[in-house]
């Protein structure tokens, strides 16, 4: 079988992304009556339903959930090979995230960068690690914690609460403990704050008993709780489009202020680089734009 075209392909991620043909048409630039005609001839070039119609919108199938993750990453590869290519024609800014902040808040949102400062290209190192700054020629991170990293300048952009969400599906069963198992709940092998914390800081004593099931970072967490998987400890950021639409919702009216955030890092000279001062002004400006669906 011959590959898809990429406008199809691109116009499931959107879909995926955003959670409807209206949001996913207004980030391609093109109309919603576009959009479902390439979904409806992926989905019959593949012979397989991507996406079903819940109450909050598209809500993607098991085949669609298979698909969507690898989508996502292979056009954050294409950007960054575009990027890399013409980095000598343009000025350029290399800045390394976790793929959970790159995917779900970041990338969708460069396109504001683009439209506000053209001559910039960003250059994307998805990591979870901590770079060497200078040996590996990055100019800045956008990084999770507590601002504890010696010798480099930090500076927190987007503080964050811990806030637990799940599918709907998810909470509804919460709701009504007796009509079947225990809700399992989602850890994030790699975050700074887990149920336990959370449990001892005051969350529900009757949560501590229910099966846990564990996913490698952050990036696998949250589709782990879109898919119905349990209920996850989110980082506001993370989860705002999906609360927005539906697919998510609070689990419970709690939140914990753990002292976590977003930060920017980079070394100071670095730091002081007009590709990095530019970026650093645009990424602020929109994060102050931000208002993630949480109580305050």
């Amino acid at each position: 079988m011959s590959l898809p075209s990429l406008n199809a392909l691109q116009a499931a991620e959107a879909v995926g992304r955003l959670g409807s043909l209206s949001r996913a048409a207004a980030a391609l630039g093109v109309t919603a009556s576009a959009v479902s005609h390439r979904l409806r001839g992926l989905e019959q070039q593949l012979g397989l339903g991507l996406f079903e119609r819940g109450e909050a919108g598209l809500i993607p199938t098991a085949a669609g959930r298979r698909l969507l993750p690898g989508l996502s990453e292979g056009f954050q590869r294409i950007a960054a090979a575009v990027a890399e290519a013409t980095a000598q024609e343009r000025g350029t800014v290399t800045v390394t995230c976790g793929l959970a902040f790159a995917a779900k808040w970041l990338v969708p949102r460069l396109v504001g960068l683009a439209a506000r400062h053209p001559e910039l290209e960003v250059r994307l190192v998805t990591t979870s690690r901590l770079v060497e700054f200078d040996r590996e020629d990055i100019d800045l991170g956008i990084r999770f914690g507590r601002g504890r990293w010696p010798g480099l300048k930090a500076e927190l952009v987007a503080p964050q609460p811990l806030i637990p969400v799940a599918s709907p599906a998810i909470v509804a069963a919460l709701a009504d403990p007796a009509a079947g198992p225990a809700v399992p709940m989602i850890e994030d092998e790699q975050s700074l704050f887990g149920w336990d914390a959370w449990l001892a800081a005051g969350g529900p004593a009757g949560q501590a008993a229910h099966p846990r099931r564990r996913f490698p970072d952050a990036s696998l967490a949250v589709e782990a709780a879109l898919a119905g998987h349990g209920v996850w400890l989110a980082w506001p950021l993370l989860v705002d489009e999906a609360l927005q639409s539906g697919r998510l919702v609070r689990a419970f009216p709690d939140r914990i202020d753990a002292g976590l955030g977003y930060w920017l890092v980079s070394t100071p000279a670095r730091w002081r680089r007009p590709e990095v001062a530019r970026f650093r002004g645009w990424l602020t400006s929109t994060l102050g734009d931000t208002r993630p669906m949480e109580p305050s």
